[in-house]
């Protein structure tokens, strides 16, 4: 029986190469080089007689056979995992918690305690995610992430679409009244670098914007701050700024939000952790935040 099975160095070495499509990434996981992953790779493409990466330039991708073997060992995988930790009793309470860096700062770090008095026994391991980073090559646990987690590691459900609403705070609001056809010409719009989500607001209003003063940041944190500040209006998450906008220190200046498909706030989890009560316990948590 055992003959039918390719060589267990070679079936771990492909498991990390196809959860991230990176062969450098899969050495590090399983700390051997590089090199030994791509022999590993190749012996196990000679066993089973299928190419199972294409590379296109600087580019890996999974063929298709690749696709369908590299979903099976890895449930195989998680389930032997699972197993092992049922047999011997183990019950990890560490999560590791991937976050968009913004939501990371603002919204989840300064609730933490809240989470912690409820439930002592967690313990969150959180990491602030940026766009460079191939999160499902990470290996977290759980991700709070603005778009959706497509890996075959993961499930991954929507837990709230994001609106956004142009906002500034209460002395320029009441500078500026609650309709775009009052705001004057001075007016600084505040928007992130590449995205120009005030283009597409005006879009929607049937109105012209006045992108001479629009000023760029290159962070969502910052623009909160200028805000703050009063240095202009932006348009910023709801969910985000829900507790300047309870307390007034942000005013809404409509209350016609722009909103995008597959943008909001999607809960990933690592399917090795798919019964964990800590992954519902911290599911629950976020909601309520949302």
């Amino acid at each position: 029986m055992f003959r039918k099975l390719p060589p267990l160095k070679s079936l771990l070495a492909f498991a990390a190469a196809s959860r991230s499509n990176n062969f450098s990434l899969a050495a590090k996981e399983l700390y051997i080089t590089q090199s030994a992953i791509s022999h590993q790779i190749k012996n196990l493409e000679e066993f089973l007689g299928h190419k199972l990466f294409y590379r296109e330039g600087k580019t890996l991708r999974l063929s298709p056979e690749g696709q369908l073997y590299a979903q099976t060992v890895n449930q195989s995988i998680e389930q032997i995992i699972s197993a092992t930790q049922e047999l011997v009793g183990h019950h990890d309470n560490i999560l590791q918690f991937g976050v968009s860096s913004t939501f990371a700062i603002h919204r989840i770090t300064p609730e933490l305690n809240d989470l912690y008095q409820r439930y002592s026994e967690l313990d969150i391991r959180l990491r602030m995610l940026s766009c460079s980073d191939v999160i499902t090559a990470l290996d977290l646990d759980v991700i709070l992430y603005d778009h959706p987690i497509e890996h075959i590691s993961y499930e991954c459900i929507e837990l709230k679409n994001e609106a956004y609403y142009p906002v500034a705070n209460v002395q320029l609001a009441k500078q500026l009244g609650s309709l775009p056809t009052e705001w004057h010409e001075q007016t600084v719009f505040i928007d992130i670098e590449t995205v120009d989500l005030w283009q597409d607001w005006f879009k929607e209003q049937e109105l012209d914007l006045i992108d001479t003063n629009i000023q760029y940041f290159g962070h969502t944190i910052l623009i909160l701050k200028a805000v703050l500040a009063g240095q202009g209006i932006a348009l910023l998450g709801e969910t985000l700024i829900c507790n300047e906008l309870a307390c007034g220190e942000l005013v809404k200046l409509s209350d016609s939000p722009i909103t995008f498909s597959d943008d909001g706030f999607y809960f990933a989890w690592h399917k090795r952790r798919k019964n964990d009560v800590n992954i519902r316990i911290l599911k629950n948590w976020l909601l309520g935040l949302l």
